[in-house]
Formats: C-alpha cells, sequence, structure tokens
C-alpha cells in the first residue's frame, strides 16, 4: 500500500522517505524470521537444531518459495553488517570474567588452541585438497569460533560473496546439528564425567547453542 505524500513529515525527501520505510521493512523482516526460528527450537526435535539454525532453514525455504526480498535488501544489510556486531558486542557483556579465572587460566588457554588448532587445520586441509581459500576461511572460523554468527560477523571484513556466505554458514549450521546430536547419543558410552563431557562439548561444538 503507497502512502500518501500527505503523511509524510513536512520537508522529508520522498525518496529518503522510502528509503527510510524499506530498511525499516527489512530490519522487520529479519527480526520476524529470528522470532520464529527461536520458536521452531522449542518443538520436540528441533530444540537440538538451535535458534540459529532453525531460523536459517525458514529464511532458506522462505527464499525457495518466495524468493529473495529484494526491497527489503536494505535493511537486511543493515541487520547482517551492524545489529549482528552489536548483538556479540551485548553477548560478551554477559561473559563473567571473574568466573573464568576461578575455573582455571589453563582452560581459557585451552580453548584458544583449539580455535588456533581448528582454523588452522582447516586451511592445511584446504590447501592440500586445493579447494577455495575464502570460503575455507570462513568455515575454519566458523568451526573455531561460534558457527554461523561468526561466519557472518567476518564475511564483510573478508569481503566474501553471498554465495560463499550462505554455503559456509550452512555448512557450519548443519554439521553442528549433527555433531550435536551425536554426542547426546555416544553420552552414555564415553568414560567421561559430568564436568569432562561439558569441557569436551563447550570445546568441540561449533555453535553455542549447541554446546547448551
Amino acid at each position: 500500500m503507497t502512502i500518501p505524500y500527505t503523511m509524510k513529515p513536512q520537508g522529508f525527501p520522498i525518496w529518503l522517505f522510502r528509503a527510510c520505510r524499506l530498511r525499516i521493512g527489512g530490519i522487520a523482516f529479519t527480526f520476524l524470521i529470528a522470532a520464529a526460528g527461536c520458536g521452531l527450537s522449542y518443538l520436540p526435535g528441533f530444540h537440538y537444531a538451535g535458534q540459529m539454525a532453525c531460523a536459517i532453514l525458514l529464511a532458506v525455504a522462505y527464499r525457495q518459495l518466495w524468493g529473495y526480498p529484494l526491497p527489503l535488501q536494505t535493511g537486511i544489510r543493515f541487520v547482517s553488517k551492524n545489529l549482528l556486531r552489536l548483538a556479540i558486542i551485548l553477548y560478551g557483556l554477559k561473559l563473567n570474567v571473574l568466573a573464568i579465572y576461578q575455573e582455571g587460566l589453563e582452560l581459557l588457554a585451552r580453548d584458544a588452541a583449539v580455535v588456533l588448532f581448528a582454523v588452522g587445520g582447516t586451511m592445511l586441509i584446504a590447501r592440500w585438497l586445493r579447494a577455495d581459500l575464502k570460503l575455507s576461511l570462513l568455515l575454519g572460523i566458523g568451526t573455531g569460533i561460534c558457527g554461523a554468527a561468526a561466519i557472518a560477523a567476518v564475511s564483510p571484513i573478508l569481503r566474501s560473496k553471498e554465495e560463499e556466505t550462505a554455503v559456509g554458514a550452512g555448512l557450519i549450521a548443519l554439521t553442528g546439528t549433527v555433531f550435536a546430536v551425536a554426542y547426546t547419543l555416544l553420552r552414555p558410552l564415553l568414560p567421561l564425567s559430568d564436568a569432562q563431557y561439558g569441557i569436551w562439548s563447550g570445546a568441540s561444538l561449533h555453535e553455542i547453542a549447541h554446546a547448551a
């Protein structure tokens, strides 16, 4: 529906008004997909995948059925490049450094080693297989840090193509879900204490949601 010009603020250029409206629409569309993914993750079976993987699946399904919403592209890109980084910063504010210190700096060093090993190992395998290095770096970062969220956060910095970002995030979400289910099934068979199993899961699973 077209909003009459009389409803626009006085002195506000029509092109700027339309641009702001489309950006707000893209932001609202992204939040709607995120909320739907959050709700889907509470259903039996889907809770293994986590909220982000469910949101990705819904977005993929929407694109296959109705195509990419080009009129909302400005708002969607604003969310992926700006709001996502802000969300990561806000999530970092929840991190209790004192709790990490009490648990031991050795554990923090172990996690840092896991990140370096994941990224470096992925790049070595990529060179050996002569794979695409930029896509491989995205997969290494997603494996070593925090899955699809890390890939979405660094893809603008690496100037990755949309196809590379989509493939990387999709593969990480898929493998993370598979291993989260596999870890659950393997738990009774492993000679690990609850603490050891928690450390192993937290250090090796891609997504924070999967580790939780």
